[in-house]
């Protein structure tokens, strides 16, 4: 017996798009095609989108998730990786939430706050990004984030919040983009890049490695995979792919 893209969709609480992103990326590719191209799934089909979707649930990254089903991973190591990795975010997020409570109670005339402890829990997280692209990129690294520092230096907390609102919309309009068909080297995609690439130079101007890089740190780097992910699936993907061939074309 064969199952549609449909039927799995309400079968599972999945969407069809997201299976066919799961057949593009190689993670659960379907048995054939029936009439007019349907994609088609059998019985082995559905127990392994419910493996999937069960190490999807635990919070495992999609990369991950082929590993363990390959055999390449241990199920049992992995999930335990992600757990250290889900600890540490806890941790993140708890600084994050001491300082929302204490900014409320500041707003609400209880208690003083300084202008430094407005963003902490934030310069702790962008030092630990620091030191992890330092590792991976070598000492380079240290220029562009001082670079940014000196240029966001007497930001406000509403420069910092608009420049966060407008990186969330580029990400929406990106998504439109790869919900219509689009191709990482289409123009209309491109143009979105430039303006991607224009919002990175107000913090630092990234030659073509730097570029690059920085689109393999949004598919590598889970914290921002789960920002362009959650905007659309494989978007995180999709949007380095389009900053290398920009890179291609514009930078040297």
């Amino acid at each position: 017996m064969a199952w549609t893209t449909a039927e799995v969709a309400r079968m599972s609480g999945t969407t069809a798009r997201t299976l066919r992103h799961y057949d593009a990326v190689g993670l659960l590719v379907p048995a054939g095609t029936g009439p007019g191209g349907v994609r088609l799934y059998e019985r082995e089909h559905l127990l392994r989108l419910q493996r999937i979707l069960v190490l999807r649930e635990l919070g495992v990254p999609l990369g991950l998730v082929g590993e363990v089903l390959a055999g390449e991973r241990d199920e049992v190591a992995a999930l335990r990786e992600h757990a250290d990795r889900l600890e540490a975010e806890g941790s993140r997020l708890a600084r994050l939430a001491a300082t929302a409570r204490r900014t409320a109670a500041h707003l609400e005339g209880e208690g003083e706050m300084t202008e430094t402890e407005f963003f902490e829990g934030l310069a702790r997280d962008r030092a630990q990004l620091q030191e992890q692209l330092v590792d991976r990129y070598g000492e380079g690294v240290r220029g562009a984030f001082a670079e940014a520092a000196e240029r966001t230096g007497d930001w406000s907390r509403a420069d910092l919040e608009r420049a966060g609102q407008e990186h969330r919309e580029l990400a929406e309009r990106l998504a439109e983009r790869v919900r219509a068909g689009a191709e990482p080297g289409d123009g209309a995609v491109q143009a979105l890049v430039a303006e991607h690439h224009a919002s990175v130079a107000q913090h630092w101007t990234p030659g073509r490695a730097g570029y690059t890089g920085l689109g393999d740190l949004y598919v590598e780097d889970e914290r921002y995979r789960a920002f362009y992910d959650g905007v659309e699936p494989g978007l995180a993907g999709f949007l380095r792919d389009a900053m290398v061939a920009w890179a291609g074309e514009h930078l040297s």
